[in-house]
Parts: C-alpha cells; sequence; structure tokens
C-alpha cells in the first residue's frame, strides 16, 4: 500500500481545524508534538529493548515511530516545507558524500 503523505498531513490539518484547533497556533503545536512523538518513540524502544523498568512490544514502538512519522510530516505541512522535496535533496546529498568519510588505514 502506498501512502500520500502530503495528502495525509493536509486531511489532518484539516481535520485539526474543524476540531478547534487555532491556525495561529499551529505551527508552534506541530513542532511540539513532533518533539513528544520522537520522546514516545524512544521510551517506546528502551521498553522493547529491556532497557527500562517494565517492557514494551515491537508494535508498540512500531506505532510510536509511525506517530513520529505522521507528526513529521503535520510538522512540514505546517512550517510550509516540502517534504518531499527535502528529502530528496537530503538523499542527493547523502548519495554524493557517501554515508560516512572512508576509515584511516591503521
Amino acid at each position: 500500500m502506498t501512502v500520500d503523505m502530503s495528502q495525509v498531513a493536509a486531511d489532518l490539518r484539516e481535520q485539526l481545524r474543524k476540531a478547534g484547533f487555532p491556525a495561529a497556533e499551529a505551527r508552534n503545536s506541530a513542532v511540539l508534538a513532533l518533539a513528544e512523538e520522537a520522546g514516545e518513540f524512544v521510551g517506546s524502544y528502551r521498553r522493547w529493548s529491556g532497557q527500562a523498568r517494565r517492557t514494551g512490544t515491537f508494535d508498540e514502538m512500531r506505532a510510536e515511530l509511525a506517530d513520529v512519522v505522521i507528526t513529521a510530516w503535520l510538522a512540514a505541512a505546517e512550517l510550509g516545507i516540502d517534504l518531499d522535496a527535502a528529502l530528496a535533496d537530503k538523499l542527493a546529498v547523502i548519495n554524493e558524500r557517501g554515508l560516512r568519510d572512508p576509515v584511516p588505514p591503521s
């Protein structure tokens, strides 16, 4: 299944406005929500990997990562960032420079 994340973000923006979330606060709210979701993903990873007091499941971690991606697209939409273009630009840079500098001989 292919998902058009730009359309998902546009739909979510519309739903948020209809639910009474003010447009004037949307940018700030979206950025803060992204930070929150990233933290929730890290917490779920810690639980799943056995690094927390309680355990968690792979599915919980998977869902939290999906929340991060959805919220990132929504934040990009609120900030006027074409995330498809930004990703293409970034991937071009990564492909050009490589993932890391060559390891010097020892």
